[in-house]
């Protein structure tokens, strides 16, 4: 069972947001303490104590914090690194001298207490509230201390604490240090928590780089903030309201950040989005009776009451705990982040509102990178389409011109080896036609969804045999298909590429491309009668990478989709190829 409240949300911000700023603050610190002890020995050299001995010790005990100052400045400087053992060792030192000024030496009103202050502002300036409220305590304590000791200590310990302990000072001065820490460290936690959601945002933001890949740019934004609020899932759901499709970017687990898409079925939307819940909210289970707490937020920030949250239940069975943020990318598309076990402090309202400010500022960015890589792929769809259009009314209307003149001549040549090397010539010029076909297809850009899929690749199946003379049947086991376009255009390319290779390499005479599904995968074999590849065996796509043999484009291709491959080659006598592509939740990777 997780804790009911996650770790303190500044130190979850500095993880990320400032990630150097501690070097900097010890260097502050380390000339701010020198300056101190110098100033408070220079006063101390022209004090006139009452006695001899405490004069000395006063001094002495000055020394020694100006010498303990210099060594921190040293140790900083040399080391050029921040660890652990520096900084303990910096606020015992801030806290020691102090104390051993107030116990240990006599002075009117006992002025060295103003010491602690020091101490108290450094804690502000490492940590924050807790650290600098623990620092103040512990300099009341040993004033508190000093006063016991001097009350009912035993004589040999009153000689030592020659300073005397009045009532009335002494609650003044534990009232000064408390005040003074409570201060302090309020205004140092709101201002470094402040600092660090500024620095996370604009971290976040930077990594929204336009022209990177949408599906990258989005890991990386869903893993930081799975980090930030220790999830150990995440996805993001886009909706776009003018066609209703709805997609499903996940993070499975953030201890291995990897993402994944699928598109979700109609049926399955509304259910994924969670549309009857608010518009962000945290909600986790209560032991041991696994009741729900819920934080809810409306779209303006606005805390909703627990009359209006009350009847919600755990929309994940087996989360935790559940972080959920709507926003708008454009007037189109609407998304939820949902971090799954996510862990919130105490603050739970400001957290949800800084999640629910982050996501405001990181969608119209997103929805940037999309638009422009959506906009590339067009311009470069379209640049495609006009060349594949010059192709067919330039160059291969001229080949197959210059095929038929070279045909006529091979007709009338009385000459046997001109006419065989004229028919030599026709069939390199065919076969460049074919090549340029092929091209042209392949760079025609296709907009084809699974209803258009069956028909589409039996038309090119049809027409790929037409033209080369290979006689390629398509056998379809389904009568309706529900992949997602995108997979859709990935398996036309793959058929294409696959033809192309049996016409270039194979020398097969047959083939067969056959499409079924079985056992939750969608399958896609295509089968010839060829030289097959120059292996022999069955192996799997990670077979194939580790030996660097098989089909590249076909491999990067069915990667693309989140598919399998099983290749088996048996030279002299064809090969056999066998795509799979999982059939529940459509899924593939983005």
């Amino acid at each position: 069972m997780r804790h009911s409240f996650g770790p303190r949300f500044l130190s979850r911000l500095k993880i990320i947001g400032l990630k150097y700023e501690d070097v900097r603050v010890e260097h502050v610190l380390a000339f701010s303490r020198l300056f101190v002890a110098l100033t408070s020995l220079a006063a101390w050299l022209f004090h006139l104590g009452e006695t001899a001995s405490h004069y000395r010790a006063g001094l002495a005990l000055l020394l020694g914090y100006v010498v303990t100052s210099v060594a921190l400045l040293i140790w900083l400087q040399w080391s050029g690194d921040l660890r652990h053992g520096f900084v303990v060792a910096a606020q015992v030192n801030d806290i020691a001298w102090p104390a051993l000024l107030c116990l240990l030496v006599e002075v009117p009103n006992s002025t060295f207490f103003i010491l602690f202050l020091f101490a108290m502002i450094a804690a502000a300036f490492r940590w924050g509230f807790v650290e600098t409220m623990a620092t103040a305590l512990i300099s009341a304590a040993v004033l508190l201390f000093h006063a016991t000791m001097m009350a009912y200590g035993p004589s040999s310990v009153r000689d030592l604490f020659l300073t005397p302990a009045e009532p009335a000072r002494l609650v003044v001065r534990c009232a000064f240090l408390l005040m003074a820490g409570f201060l302090l460290g309020f205004l140092a936690e709101t201002e470094k928590q402040l600092r660090a959601e500024i620095a996370l945002t604009n971290h976040l933001l930077s990594l929204a780089r336009v022209g990177s890949r949408f599906a990258s740019v989005l890991q990386n934004v869903l893993a930081e903030l799975g980090r930030v609020f220790q999830g150990t899932a995440v996805y993001e759901i886009s909706s776009q309201g003018s066609t209703g499709r709805a997609f499903k970017w996940e993070i499975p687990m953030l201890a291995q950040p990897a993402i994944h898409l699928q598109e979700l079925a109609p049926a399955e939307k509304n259910h994924e989005l969670l549309s009857e819940y608010p518009y962000a909210f945290f909600m986790r289970r209560i032991p041991p009776n696994g009741a729900c707490s819920i934080t809810a937020l409306d779209e303006e920030g606005r805390c909703l009451r627990n009359g209006q949250t009350q009847n919600f239940a755990m929309p994940l069975p087996g989360a935790e705990s559940l972080l959920v943020v709507s926003h708008e990318m454009g007037r189109d598309w609407s998304g939820r982040l949902v971090l799954i076990n996510a862990q919130l402090g105490r603050q739970r309202e400001h957290e949800l509102r800084f999640a629910q400010s982050v996501m405001r500022q990181l969608a119209p960015v997103l929805y940037s990178v999309y638009l422009f890589r959506a906009f590339r792929s067009r311009a470069g769809a379209t640049e495609r389409a006009r060349v594949a259009r010059e192709l067919h009314d330039t160059s291969i209307q001229s080949l197959i011109g210059i095929e038929m003149q070279v045909d006529v001549l091979r007709r009338r040549s009385a000459d046997g080896a001109q006419a065989d090397e004229l028919g030599r010539i026709q069939g390199l010029l065919r076969q460049e036609v074919l090549n340029l076909r092929e091209l042209m297809q392949s760079m025609r850009p296709l907009d084809i969804g699974p209803h258009q899929l069956l028909d589409f690749v039996a038309e090119l199946v049809e027409r790929f045999s037409r033209d080369t003379g290979v006689a390629v049947r398509f056998i379809s086991e389904l009568q309706e298909v529900t992949l997602p376009p995108a997979t859709c255009r990935e398996l036309v390319r793959i058929v294409q590429e696959a033809l192309v290779n049996v016409r270039k390499h194979s020398g097969a005479r047959s083939a067969i491309v056959r499409f079924s599904s079985q056992d939750g995968w969608w399958k896609l074999v295509i089968n010839d009668d060829g030289n097959g590849f120059p292996f022999a065996g069955r192996f799997t796509l990670r077979e194939l990478d580790c030996l660097r043999r098989g089909p590249a484009v076909i491999k990067e291709r069915i990667r693309a989709i989140g598919g399998d491959f099983l290749l088996e080659s048996t030279p002299g006598h064809g090969s056999r190829l066998e795509i799979t592509i999982p059939l529940k939740g459509y899924e593939s990777h983005g």
